[in-house]
């Protein structure tokens, strides 16, 4: 039997639920730069927001010169990885203010400290100085804190976390929501003829999410999951969890592996060992096998769903060039993010809710994507096929959405 391991290279769409936060491990470095000097706004003027409102001078680091001002929420003092990964949303925010012109967009970096007292307070004053739209925070905790002071005044929230708990009406999030990627493998699977599945998955939060959602898409698509089995991160409990599933796995037509790291391949590993005929079932899993060894053989013929990871790189290729690191994906977010609040900005409407949930959405680095009239994230993903010890895309990510919300 293969090691197993908790996943650690890449806190994707499960492994963050418990704190609303994606991709905080693995692949942020030890120092984050951040990038060249920004101008500050002048500490003693203040001036009209665009709706004429008189509004205070802006406290934090500035970065452009638009009339629309908004202010973007980190935890650039938080401690650990919150702060490193603050630091790189922040380098995101930079590269796209180049982009779309530091005259579209005011904006106003706030430090939170990653504590929900830093973000209810940095709303506050968001709200206070005249900002016309708030980016982050992170955590969902933090959300749930600064949603209230922004709620009142009606200035619209897109926040980072994945927890879609904290999400509502005029408080969107721009995240990977576990869900989508999990419904975009299994329905696509339905479509090629998979009608049974079995769930493998791991205890707690991440594994009700995964189980709740492929049951829903399963049924959804006229198939069903007919067992479920949950481990923890060691050997014996991989075991009793293929134990009690046998039968199922048996009669299946697929096995559901959501997490990532080595569970993937040990557990396709124990299941052969068990005496289980695989030939002819199809192994699925989610973005989470990008932490997964694609060459090891058992995986291989595997499908699986993820952003595009071509646009990924292109990114990724744009910011390792300005800031000298490799960013994670989480920063895609605040970059995409940012983008689109200057589009808006540039357009001169504001940012009314037709306009941040229109059904024709926004494409970015991260794909395609829309926000919802409850303020949970629509996304277009890419399904992969494992061949060689590759990802293949064996179905494009969609173009455009083709139904209304």
């Amino acid at each position: 039997m293969k090691l197993l391991t908790a996943p650690g290279r890449r806190a994707g769409f499960f492994t963050g639920i418990l704190t609303g936060l994606l991709t905080l491990a693995g692949c942020v470095g030890p120092d984050v730069p951040f990038g060249m000097p920004q101008p500050t706004a002048p500490a003693t003027a203040s001036r009209p927001s665009v709706d004429n409102r008189p509004r205070l001078p802006a406290t934090g680091e500035v970065v452009g010169t638009g009339e629309t001002r908004a202010a973007l929420l980190l935890p650039l003092t938080g401690e650990g990885n919150a702060g490193r990964i603050a630091a790189e949303l922040k380098n995101a925010a930079l590269l796209a203010m180049d982009d779309v012109g530091l005259n579209a967009l005011e904006l106003v970096v706030k430090d939170t400290g990653g504590t929900t007292e830093g973000a209810f307070s940095a709303a506050g004053q968001a709200v206070a100085e005249g900002a016309a739209i708030v980016l982050g925070p992170l955590f969902s905790a933090n959300v749930r804190a600064a949603a209230p002071a922004l709620r009142m005044s009606r200035t619209p929230m897109i926040a980072f976390s994945s927890d879609r708990a904290v999400a509502s009406p005029g408080v969107y999030l721009n995240s990977f929501l576990p869900q989508g990627v999990v419904q975009r493998t299994l329905s696509y699977a339905a479509g090629q003829g998979v009608r049974s599945v079995v769930a493998i998955l791991p205890e707690g939060v991440a594994g009700d999410i995964a189980e709740a959602e492929a049951r829903r898409t399963m049924l959804a698509s006229g198939g069903e999951v007919t067992a479920v089995a949950r481990y923890a991160y060691d050997n014996m409990s991989v075991y009793e969890a293929v134990r009690t599933v046998a039968e199922a796995l048996r009669s299946a037509d697929a096995v559901f592996i959501p997490d990532g790291g080595s569970s993937p391949a040990t557990i396709v590993s124990t299941i052969t060992e068990a005496g289980i005929d695989i030939a002819g079932k199809k192994i699925l899993g989610t973005g989470q096998w990008t932490s997964a060894n694609l060459a090891d053989p058992v995986l291989q013929g595997g499908w699986f769903a993820d952003t595009d990871q071509t646009r990924v790189n292109t990114y990724k290729q744009r910011y390792q060039a300005r800031f000298g690191a490799e960013p994670s994906l989480t920063s895609a977010l605040a970059y995409d993010s940012v983008v689109l609040v200057g589009n808006i900005a540039k357009g001169g409407g504001g940012f009314q809710r037709n306009a941040i949930e229109t059904p024709v959405g926004f494409n970015g680095y991260t794909g395609l994507f829309r926000f919802l009239l409850n303020g949970t994230t629509e996304r277009g993903y890419a399904v992969y096929e494992v061949r060689e010890g590759r990802a293949e895309i064996i179905d494009a990510a969609p173009a455009q959405f083709n139904r209304a919300n």
